[in-house]
């Protein structure tokens, strides 16, 4: 009841930081609590008072009192539009019958406000309240009500999926849920495609052709969001149900897919078997284009064998099948990937052309996975042979192209092989935030291999230590692969570490690995000699005698690399040399290889060794605060004040005085001259 002097007032709805220092670390996430409440102070504060309960019996009496004073057909027209999260327009009210009257009503209770030409609920946890609340079987009719009337509008599938899913419509679930999930790949919304297929699929009553061709969506699907296995086990239930339909090419073209999933999975032997399959079936069944695909990506698979000329030929042989076809863009496109990347490996560079290309047809196709696999291949190979600028190029339009439409094997390779790069360019704070970011993405074995290695060449040359678990991970993905090129690149990293703890590796003693040093990598002249290099430091420093004592050639270069240019200190021997090595690595950052530089001036009876700096100055060698880091590190991912603010949850006035605080501790004018400096102090 109201009592005369009573005055009601309009309280302003809670900021996030605001709900979040309400919620005091207890129970739901703040942001979750914020999203569903619109911040209302009322509900904020019942939720943290009773932080476990997803609505608070407090919060779900206030919501069902104000809708118990609606009659009855409107108060079903609220329980309609709770089916709604994102509100209803006026054409789906017409649809559904709710006339003006009924939606005066609803507005009057406080519960539901206009929203463009209809209306919505006005928090997300007053709808919920009300569709929970609703009597026991009451919301599948709701849905069935909802569908009928989209279904007269023409809405899109997936929200006449979602309802008739709802509403236990098995019908409706079977015409609108495939489509959506179609759509959704289209647009690159992977995750949305995956689920839409296993609801799909989850209704049954599909013949086998069908079912079969619902699993292979669905593998493709779940390829890209970095479900491999599942991905492989599903497409090997569709294989055989296309085998006991006598679909021979199917079934040749289910061998070629899961050939090249097996291949990211880092099975090679499963790789190798499915691919000869897949080319024998196809070459059988006498489909041409399938025979194409097959030829183009057993191509893919022989260059990364190292087998170029193998490469050559299939791939030569799936563009003429193309051509012949009547000039099929995208099987010229994926016989180019391979054909590019053995052409730049036999030296021709005009097979960054045909990644271009293979991109292209990918982008004019609307092959997501076409196009940003190409330039995952082009921008391996320009880091490999020292284009490092061209790579920066190419992985500036590959890396947001692969996030923005979810295909996860590509970005993590991608961010990978930058992190790659920066680590050669001695951009070691840069190199490590994309490893661990590609670690934090997915479980792809492919796409960790070069995160492992940053990551694991990183600790060793800072720390030296004897347990070197990334490079643990690296040596077993090289072992899984068998490919010359990943052993080097692993048995360098295990040899860089062996020689900065003066502890022999016996991993290193392996036949495969003696083998290497009579193996030949040609176009991956900077992988060949580095761990060639390695090698030979390892039997000179006599920490593993049987090592290879032949001195190789200079490595190539493509550029500053200051790390490899104070290795040179090393290898030259003089006092001058090392002191000068010595101040790059203390730049650097990296003490467990500069501890032995200095072990051995001390041994070489030069006095007076700089000692670098302590840990707290190399930890913070500008008097940073511990918040001022946060930001500065914020900063330099480009984020604007606000948003700064907002990830650190502080005031956007405080977030100012700490980069203004920032750029004058730091001596710069700019923001974009802060995160510069940040990047060159490795912070």
């Amino acid at each position: 009841m109201t009592v005369p002097d009573t005055r009601r007032l309009q309280l302003a709805p809670l900021s996030l930081a605001a709900v979040t220092e309400l919620l005091d670390g207890r129970g739901p996430d703040p942001a979750d609590v914020h999203r569903r409440t619109g911040g209302n102070p009322f509900f904020v504060s019942q939720i943290a008072t009773d932080p476990s309960s997803p609505i608070p019996d407090s919060v779900r009496d206030a919501v069902l009192a104000r809708a118990a004073t609606l009659p009855g057909p409107a108060r079903r027209s609220l329980e309609l539009l709770s089916c709604a999260p994102d509100g209803v327009g006026a054409d789906l009210l017409a649809a559904l019958g709710v006339g003006s009257d009924v939606v005066e009503a609803l507005i009057a209770t406080g519960l539901v406000d206009p929203r463009g030409t209809g209306v919505a609920f006005r928090h997300e946890i007053a709808r919920s309240t009300v569709l929970a609340a609703a009597a026991p079987g009451v919301e599948p009719g709701l849905h069935a009500a909802m569908v009928s009337a989209l279904e007269e509008l023409g809405a899109e599938s997936a929200v006449l999926a979602h309802h008739a899913a709802a509403a236990g419509d098995v019908e409706r679930v079977r015409t609108y849920a495939p489509v959506a999930a179609a759509e959704s790949a289209r647009s690159g919304a992977h995750r949305e495609a995956v689920a839409w297929y296993e609801l799909t699929l989850s209704q049954g009553g599909v013949d086998t052709a069908r079912r079969a061709e619902l699993l292979e969506a669905l593998a493709d699907e779940l390829y890209f969001t970095e479900r491999l296995d599942r991905a492989i086990a599903v497409r090997a239930e569709a294989l055989e149900l296309r085998r006991a339909l006598a679909d021979d090419v199917a079934v040749g073209s289910a061998h070629r897919i899961l050939s090249a999933f097996s291949w990211y999975a880092a099975d090679s032997s499963a790789a190798a078997r499915h691919e000869r399959e897949s080319m024998a079936i196809l070459e059988r069944a006498g489909d041409q284009r399938e025979f194409g695909f097959a030829l183009a990506n057993s191509a893919y698979l022989a260059v990364h064998r190292g087998e170029t000329e193998a490469a050559l030929t299939a791939g030569t042989r799936a563009q003429d099948i193309a051509d012949a076809l009547g000039a099929d863009p995208v099987l010229r496109g994926n016989a180019g990937v391979g054909l590019g990347v053995a052409r730049l490996l036999g030296g021709d560079p005009g097979g960054r052309a045909d990644l271009f290309a293979a991109r292209d047809a990918g982008l004019q196709g609307r092959r997501d996975e076409l196009a940003t696999g190409a330039m995952s291949n082009l921008a391996h190979m320009d880091v490999e042979q020292g284009r490092w600028a061209d790579a920066e190029a190419v992985l500036a339009e590959a890396i947001p192209f692969s996030e923005e439409r979810a295909i996860t094997i590509c970005s993590m390779w991608q961010r990978g092989t930058r992190a790659r790069l920066y680590l050669l360019q001695g951009r070691w704070a840069e190199a490590e935030r994309d490893a661990h970011a590609v670690l934090a993405t997915g479980d792809l074995p492919l796409g960790r291999f070069w995160a492992h290695l940053v990551l694991g060449l990183l600790a060793a040359r800072r720390e030296a230590s004897p347990v070197n678990p990334q490079l643990d991970e690296l040596w077993a993905l090289a072992d899984r692969f068998g490919q010359a090129d990943k052993w080097m690149i692993a048995a360098g990293a295990l040899a860089e570490q062996a020689w900065l703890t003066r502890v022999p590796d016996p991993r290193l003693e392996q036949d495969a690995i003696a083998a290497l040093a009579a193996a030949s990598l040609p176009g991956r002249e900077h992988t060949e000699r580095s761990f060639r290099w390695w090698m030979w430091r390892l039997a000179a420093d006599g920490v593993q005698p049987e090592a290879d004592r032949v001195r190789p050639e200079p490595l190539p270069s493509h550029g500053p690399q200051p790390y490899e240019e104070a290795l040179a200190g090393w290898d030259d021997g003089s006092p001058p040399a090392l002191l000068a090595a010595l101040a790059t690595l203390d730049e650097l950052g990296a003490r467990g290889v500069a501890a032995r530089f200095r072990a051995r001036l001390r041994e070489a009876g030069v006095s007076g060794v700089p000692r670098g700096a302590s840990p707290a100055t190399r930890e913070n060698p500008i008097g940073l605060t511990s918040r001022q880091l946060e930001v500065l590190a914020l900063l330099a991912e480009g984020l604007s004040n606000a948003d700064i603010a907002a990830r650190l949850v502080i005031s956007p006035k405080t977030a100012d005085h700490h980069v203004s605080a920032i750029l004058g501790k730091l001596d710069v004018r700019s923001r974009g001259e802060a995160a510069a400096a940040a990047r060159k102090l490795g912070l």
